[in-house]
C-alpha cells in the first residue's frame, strides 16, 4: 500500500465516483500513513503471500511496485489473487516501475547490479509473464504506461474501457 498513494490515481481517474477500498501492507507505519491520508478506507496487515480466503473478492485488484519485490514470486501470487479475491467480473491493474532499488535507491531505467546501462529485458518478462498467464485465464491485456508500465486485465466480454488514464 505505500501510504495510500495509489488510491490517488482512482480519485483522479474517477472523481464522481465513491469506493469501498481495502488496502494491504505489511508495514504498520505505511498502514498508518494510508489510514491518514484516507480515512474513508479499510488497511489491513497482512503478507501478500499469505492472503487470508476473509479478506474478501474485489472487483478490482490495484498492485503498483508489488510484484518485484524481494520475496514474491509473480506467477504465484497472481493465481491467488485472481482465485482467492477477485470477483468473476473483476479486473487487475498491475504497475511495473520503471526502475529498480540498487543499494538502497531508486534507479530509473532498471539498472542492475552487474549492468552498466539500463536494462529492460527483466521489466519486459515480468510484463510478458503476467500477460500470458492472465490471458490463459481468459483476460484481456492492456499494456500501457510511461515512468510506470501499467498492465490492466479486464475479463473477456466485459466493457473495454474507451479511456482510463491513471
Amino acid at each position: 500500500m505505500n501510504a495510500g498513494h495509489e488510491l490517488d490515481a482512482l480519485t483522479l481517474a474517477f472523481p464522481d465516483r465513491s469506493f469501498a477500498v481495502t488496502g494491504v501492507d505489511l508495514d504498520e507505519a505505511a498502514l498508518r500513513a494510508a489510514r491518514t491520508r484516507h480515512p474513508q478506507a479499510s488497511f489491513e496487515a497482512h503478507d501478500v503471500n499469505t492472503l487470508p480466503a476473509a479478506l474478501g473478492h474485489f472487483d478490482l485488484i490495484l498492485a503498483l511496485s508489488l510484484l518485484q519485490s524481494p520475496g514474491v514470486t509473480q506467477d504465484v501470487l497472481l493465481a491467488t489473487l485472481r482465485r482467492q479475491h477477485l470477483t468473476s467480473t473483476g479486473g487487475l491493474i498491475l504497475g511495473y516501475p520503471n526502475a529498480r532499488y540498487r543499494d538502497g535507491s531508486l534507479s530509473y531505467g532498471a539498472r542492475m547490479r552487474n549492468y552498466a546501462r539500463p536494462d529492460l529485458s527483466l521489466l519486459a518478462a515480468d510484463v510478458t509473464n503476467a500477460r500470458r498467464g492472465l490471458q490463459k485465464h481468459g483476460f484481456k491485456i492492456f499494456v500501457t504506461g510511461k515512468y510506470e508500465v501499467l498492465l490492466t486485465a479486464i475479463p473477456t466480454g466485459a466493457c473495454t474501457p474507451t479511456h482510463l488514464e491513471l
